[in-house]
C-alpha cells in the first residue's frame, strides 16, 4: 500500500523532483545526450502529463553509450545544488544505476539508512542495453546480471537469510549454497570490479543489433522498450517541463504493466516513503 505523505509534503517533493529532472534534461540537451522518461514516470506522462499524484520518484533512461556519456559530463555540468551518485562518486552506494540527488535535502529510505551515502531527494538514471530476442538468451543474461548485482550490493548491504546477519528487517530467502557462493565471489573481487563485471554482463548484446528488437535494463524482464521507440522519441508535457519519452509509449507501458489503467486502486499504489524527509537541512 502507498506510504502516506501530507498534501504539502507531496507538493514539495514533486517540486524537487521536477527541479532535478530539469537539471538532468539541461545537461543532456547541452551535450546532445538523448534520454527518456520511463517506468512510473512514463505512466504519469501518458495519462496525466505530470508525476502521478501518489508517486515520489522520477525514472530516466539512457542507452548504455549515452549513459556513460552522461556520467562523464555530469560531474562538471550539474549545478552546485546537485550531486551525481554512482560507485565512482559515492563508494558505498548499493545501486548499479546512477541517481542525481538534491543537496541539502534528506530522503532516507529505511533499507539504506545505515549506509554512509548521500541521502538527498533523487531522480533515478538507468542504463538500458540491447537484449536478445531469444528467450533463453534473455534468461541467461538476466540471471547472470542479477547474481552479479547481488554481489555488488552485498558489499554494503546484506539482504539474505544465510551466511551473515541481514541488514534488512525481512531477509530475502535464498538457499544456503547461493548465499555461500555469493559470499565467496564478494571475497574475491573488489566492489568496482564487480560493478565492471555487472556492466559487462548487461552489455553483452549491444554490438549485436541484428539479434535484438528491444532495449531493457536487463535485470528485470518487463522493461522492454523497442529499439525504434527509443531511437525515434517524442516530446511530452510533464508537469512544468517538456521531456523526451519513447515514441510508442502505450505499447511499452502495456508490456511493462499488464494491468495498465489510468486510475490505480490505493492498495496497488507503490512508493518509497522514507523514514526521514527534509526539504532543507540548512533550516533548523
Amino acid at each position: 500500500m502507498v506510504g502516506e505523505y501530507s498534501e504539502q509534503e507531496m507538493q514539495q517533493l514533486h517540486d524537487c523532483l521536477y527541479r532535478i529532472l530539469a537539471e538532468i534534461a539541461r545537461v543532456c540537451d547541452k551535450h546532445n545526450i538523448p534520454y527518456f522518461i520511463q517506468g512510473g514516470s512514463a505512466i504519469g506522462a501518458y495519462f496525466e502529463n505530470e508525476v502521478l499524484a501518489w508517486d515520489d520518484d522520477i525514472d530516466v533512461g539512457l542507452t548504455r553509450e549515452n549513459y556513460w556519456r552522461f556520467l562523464e559530463v555530469a560531474p562538471k555540468e550539474l549545478g552546485e545544488d546537485f550531486f551525481l551518485q554512482w560507485v565512482e562518486t559515492d563508494e558505498h552506494t548499493p545501486f548499479y544505476f546512477a541517481k542525481v540527488r538534491l543537496n541539502n535535502t534528506r530522503f532516507v529510505e529505511e533499507m539504506f539508512a545505515h549506509l554512509p551515502i548521500h541521502h538527498g531527494i533523487y531522480v533515478d538514471v538507468f542504463p538500458f542495453d540491447l537484449v536478445p530476442d531469444k528467450q533463453w538468451k534473455q534468461k541467461f543474461q538476466r540471471t547472470t546480471a542479477n547474481f552479479l548485482n547481488a554481489c555488488f550490493m552485498g558489499k554494503d548491504i546484506w539482504m539474505w537469510n544465510h551466511c551473515g546477519k541481514s541488514d534488512v528487517k525481512e531477509p530475502r530467502k535464498r538457499s544456503f549454497l547461493s548465499c555461500f557462493v555469493q559470499r565467496c565471489v564478494q571475497a574475491c573481487f573488489s566492489k568496482r570490479t564487480l560493478f565492471r563485471l555487472l556492466s559487462w554482463s548487461q552489455s553483452w548484446y549491444n554490438g549485436k543489433k541484428s539479434q535484438c528488437t528491444y532495449y531493457n535494463m536487463v535485470l528485470m524482464p518487463r522493461d522492454h522498450i523497442s529499439v525504434a521507440s527509443i531511437e525515434n522519441p517524442q516530446q511530452m508535457k510533464f508537469g512544468p517541463l517538456t521531456v523526451w519519452a519513447p515514441s510508442d509509449l502505450k505499447t511499452y507501458l502495456e508490456h511493462h504493466y499488464p494491468n495498465l489503467r489510468r486510475y490505480i486502486p490505493k492498495e496497488e499504489q507503490r512508493n518509497h516513503r522514507p523514514i526521514e524527509l527534509t526539504f532543507d537541512t540548512r533550516q533548523k
